[in-house]
């Protein structure tokens, strides 16, 4: 029992009216001995500023009771009530918080464990008459009457009247308070209206009515067995919530807890509403509220309506259509006369943001503003919230200094929020100025501000300084979580420092650290970055043995992999297994798709690109819009593509479109001139440099003859020509050549596995041949420094009667070409050699190879007596030289052209499909050009590989042919345009053409 000037406890009594002298009026401790039994009275605004009581188990005499006022703060806001006794009452820090609703002072314990409150044995509440602590007992609901005593009830009128800022004298102290007898009946049969009753006169008349069972009980009974047989309970909040988690679905909730909530007040009947909510119970904590408000105002449970539960009701709105509940709650409040206070509006703006109604937050906010209600450290927090979301890090800067200088200490989640600010709104110095702030403030780093700063970093492509923190990090003992390891690796990844995102990775393992979904993308996509498709496959089986759950963004960086890596068939699979995940692919994966395909160069790929294209355009990717006014003289178009291989699939779709409408509409549709603009959108992962696009298709319209004029400005690219010669150019057998795949063929009819089947089959084939290239060609490198030098000059003379022996004999192309290559290995093999008789040497290593790849002795093979009508040399002649060369080569008569090369290159890319012939747009122009070089005594030494990727390069470059080199022969063969023995070779061969 304290005495406070201060408050209404401190009032003094005149017993005369208010003549006499003051006299301080004394508190009594009442009702009490020892242990759990002592009846302490504190006037109800002490718990305004009050942040920790402890109650000492004992008498009385020996309680201490600890407060600690803080200036002119009327809030229950971080109030925290401990224990040493049985008898507790916690309200956790922040209870009037964003997210955590508003409890205040509570009627019982609310001592939270992980599966909810712990049972005690008393109960404390906060009432508007005060403080009142409370024997444990148990007590029914049908039980509770008056007052413990005379003397209880004296000292209860006593500070309810002082409280409500009356003066006790005697003409206002009644009866009873005065040492009368009690107060007259009040019930159904009693001509007194019913008083209205507070919780406290209902707790004691609970306890006049368990004393008189007391004294019925006889030997051999319990107190329970009262005439119900029903146990006579004190109901606490423990006792409602365990009664709700019992009940089924279909049971009321109204019936289950309506007697019990006669021993809350409105703080405790908070408590119950947010552990509900906490619970997953918050359909039966909003049905115990609506209730609550439809009771008539002279219930007796209406009171418990009012601003502690109304506020914590408003919190537990979450989602967008609650916000309309929320906002109807303040409504119903200020109908009520209930103001709300600073935690109701903070309350308010977080279902704001929660409902990414970010302008309603802060209307909100100003209002509070307008009505004099200065924000607290929780109001300021979610208004940086708001700035975060908005991007606008400035502004979040703005608030940390206006609540400092308004001398509110931050807290470590104030200033983690404003340097995520500054994270997402790529300013990693600011964020790095906010962290020594904080520092300096005094305020200990938590693993959220080290990582935020790491991210920040990470952003900025500053890996270095994101590792400066991580070890800071350590240095200070900050324990390092899966998130810090996320965004460090995500850091590794943007910076294209894959390596050392495994090393990471690895730490992490030692660390007992399991990675989460956000780690295996990060992983992912960083291995994507550095092109290692194999490893971003393994991390993808990693997530899923781990149980982890791929999303959207697991896929579009194992998707990036396989385009880096030119996998086009697991890239296929794993859109497939994507959307059968109920994942959808965005404009990312659907442009990183398009390349990969396109890239390939294979047929049955572009094909299914063409394909892929309509079903992202149904999805509202890769849209074609028509920009033309009605009076405009120029037709203009629009699109979006972030790829070279998005680019020239959507231009080829749309020039098919535009022959469609020739064809339908006539030339007046065209006007007098026709413009496409490329634009570029939002920076993502998949992006291409636009001078990359602009080269891709500038190349292709050029090589098949298109009347279009490209130009690049400012990222943007533009074709545009005159409709005339448009017109001429849709009807030519060139853009028929260049937009033949669009139709499809049989490709279209064919299933996913059917394509990835066949493709697969070729592509073994192939490559198993390419590696017999290899062989032979290492085991036979020509020595162009033992060449016959006699020889070499009449090089072209040489080529030209080779093509006239194949000619003569009916061999094909490809025979001559291998006979060539004998011949070369011959003049290379440092024999002494008569120069005159290089004729009679390449006919016999014509016919050796003839021999070899064409089935010699079949019918309609040449016989040497029809040979020597030919060439002029005897058949001993020939057979001797045939001797001479199978010893000057030990036997060894193999040989490879580069023709035969550039057809095993050109079966890779699918042109062994018959319809699709008139795709094969260097089939005119390849064998003039494999002339030139095999003439060119410069190609003699240079591998038949290289020789044929260059000549196809080259050819499909000058037809306009995207890619020029493709991705699957780069994978076959090895060979780069960037390095290696392939662009010097492309640039003699590119030299060569200009004589064809």
């Amino acid at each position: 029992n304290n005495n406070n000037n201060n408050n209404s406890h401190g009032r003094t009594v005149d017993p005369t009216g208010g003549t006499g002298s003051p006299v301080q009026q004394q508190q009594q401790p009442v009702a009490g001995e020892g242990g759990n039994g002592g009846l302490f009275l504190l006037p109800a605004n002490y718990f305004s500023d009050l942040e920790s009581v402890d109650f000492a188990s004992g008498a009385p005499e020996s309680s201490e009771l600890f407060l600690r006022q803080q200036s002119q703060h009327q809030s229950f806001a971080g109030t925290t009530l401990n224990s040493c006794a049985p008898s507790v009452l916690s309200l956790t820090s922040g209870d009037f918080g964003v997210n955590e609703g508003c409890v205040g002072g509570a009627h019982h314990s609310a001592s939270f464990s992980a599966s909810g409150l712990s049972s005690t044995t008393s109960n404390v509440q906060v009432a508007e008459d005060g403080y009142t602590g409370e024997f444990g007992g148990f007590l029914s609901s049908s039980q509770l009457g008056g007052c413990q005593s005379q003397q209880q009830h004296h000292q209860y009128q006593h500070n309810r009247r002082r409280s409500e800022g009356q003066t006790l004298t005697p003409s206002n102290l009644s009866n009873s308070q005065l040492g009368a007898p009690p107060p007259p009946h009040y019930g159904p049969s009693s001509p007194f209206p019913m008083p209205q009753q507070s919780a406290s006169q209902r707790r004691n008349q609970g306890y006049r009515k368990l004393f008189q069972q007391v004294t019925k009980v006889s030997k051999g009974q319990k107190l329970t067995d009262s005439e119900s047989g029903a146990p006579y309970t004190d109901m606490t909040v423990e006792d409602i919530l365990r009664i709700v988690f019992k009940l089924a679905p279909q049971e009321s909730t109204i019936a289950a807890v309506e007697k019990g909530l006669y021993y809350l007040d409105s703080s405790a009947t908070a408590a119950l509403l947010k552990e509900l909510s906490k619970q997953g119970q918050l359909k039966r904590a909003v049905d115990i509220f609506d209730w609550l408000r439809g009771l008539p105002s002279g219930h007796e449970l209406s009171h418990l309506c009012d601003l502690y539960t109304y506020t914590t009701m408003i919190s537990q709105c979450g989602s967008h259509q609650q916000l309309r509940r929320a906002l109807e709650l303040v409504a119903e409040m200020r109908s009520r006369g209930i103001e709300c206070n600073v935690h109701t509006y903070s309350a308010l703006m977080n279902v704001c943001i929660k409902a990414n109604e970010l302008d309603l937050g802060q209307d909100v906010y100003r209002q509070m503003l307008e009505e004099g209600i200065a924000p607290n450290l929780v109001t300021y927090n979610i208004l940086i919230d708001v700035f975060v979301k908005r991007g606008q890090w400035e502004e979040a800067i703005k608030t940390l200094d206006r609540l400092e200088g308004q001398g509110i200490q931050a807290e470590v989640r104030t200033y983690n929020t404003v340097i995520s600010a500054c994270n997402k709104s790529g300013q990693p110095e600011h964020a790095l100025q906010i962290y020594e702030r904080m520092l300096s403030a005094g305020v200990k780093p938590s693993a959220t501000t080290y990582t935020a700063l790491i991210s920040a970093y990470g952003r900025a492509g500053k890996i270095d300084n994101a590792l400066e923190i991580f070890q800071d990090m350590i240095r200070r003992g900050c324990e390092r979580n899966v998130i810090t390891y996320s965004s460090l690796i995500s850091a590794c990844e943007k910076a294209g420092r894959w390596e050392l995102a495994l090393e990471l990775f690895n730490k992490m393992h030692k660390e007992n650290c399991k990675p989460n979904v956000v780690t295996y993308n990060s992983l992912i996509a960083a291995c994507a970055h550095g092109g290692h498709w194999e490893k971003a496959t393994e991390f993808f089986q990693l997530l899923q043995a781990q149980g982890c759950k791929p999303d959207s963004i697991t896929f579009s960086a194992l998707i990036a992999a396989f385009e880096k890596g030119g996998q086009w068939r697991r890239a296929l699979k794993a859109l497939e297994q994507m959307q059968a995940s109920g994942c959808h692919p965005d404009a990312a994966v659907f442009n990183s798709m398009m390349e990969v395909l396109w890239q390939s160069g294979v047929i049955l790929a572009q094909v299914k690109a063409l394909q892929l294209w309509s079903l992202a355009n149904r999805n509202g990717q890769f849209r074609i819009y028509t920009n033309s006014r009605q009076e405009s003289p120029m037709l203009q178009y629009s699109t979006v593509a972030l790829t070279t291989g998005a680019a020239i699939v959507t231009i080829l779709r749309w020039l098919v479109e535009l022959r469609s409408k020739l064809l339908k509409d006539g030339p007046a549709f065209f006007r007098e001139s026709v413009v496409m603009t490329l634009h570029k959108a939002k920076q993502t992962r998949s992006e291409q440099p636009s001078l990359v696009i602009y080269e891709a298709l500038s190349s292709m319209l050029l090589g098949s003859g298109s009347p279009f004029r490209a130009q690049l400005l400012d990222h943007t690219i533009t074709l545009d020509t005159t409709s005339a010669a448009l017109i001429v150019w849709l009807g030519s057998p060139s853009f028929a050549e260049l937009v033949f795949l669009v139709q499809g063929g049989s490709i279209r009819r064919m299933t996913l596995d059917m394509v990835l089947s066949e493709d697969v089959t070729v592509a073994a084939r192939c490559m198993d041949a390419f590696d017999a290239i290899r062989r032979l060609e290492d085991a036979t490198v020509p020595n162009m420094a033992m060449y016959n030098a006699a020889v070499l000059q009449q090089r072209p003379q040489v080529v030209h009667l080779a093509l006239k022996y194949g000619v003569a004999f009916a061999f094909r192309e490809d025979t001559v070409y291998d006979g060539l290559m004998l011949f070369d290995r011959v003049m290379c093999c440092g024999v002494v050699f008569n120069p005159n008789l290089w004729p009679l040497c390449l006919c016999s290593c014509i016919l050796l190879s003839a021999r070899q790849g064409e089935a010699g002795g079949t019918p309609g093979w040449p016989n040497y007596d029809s040979i020597a009508l030919l060439t002029g040399f005897g058949a001993d002649a020939l057979l001797a030289m045939e001797h001479n060369v199978r010893g000057w080569l030990r036997g060894d008569t193999s040989g490879i052209s580069a023709q035969r090369v550039v057809q095993l290159y050109e079966e890779r890319l699918g042109h062994y499909l018959q319809e699709f012939k008139p795709a094969h747009r260097t089939a005119k122009e390849m064998p003039a050009l494999l002339v030139k070089a095999a003439a060119s005594p410069a190609c003699i030494g240079v591998r038949p590989s290289v020789l044929a990727a260059a000549v196809l390069a080259v050819l499909r470059s000058i037809k306009g042919i995207i890619p020029a080199w493709p991705v699957s022969l780069q994978l076959m063969t090895n060979y780069s345009l960037a390095s290696g023995e392939l662009p010097a070779c492309m640039l003699h061969v590119e030299s060569l053409l200009q004589s064809v």
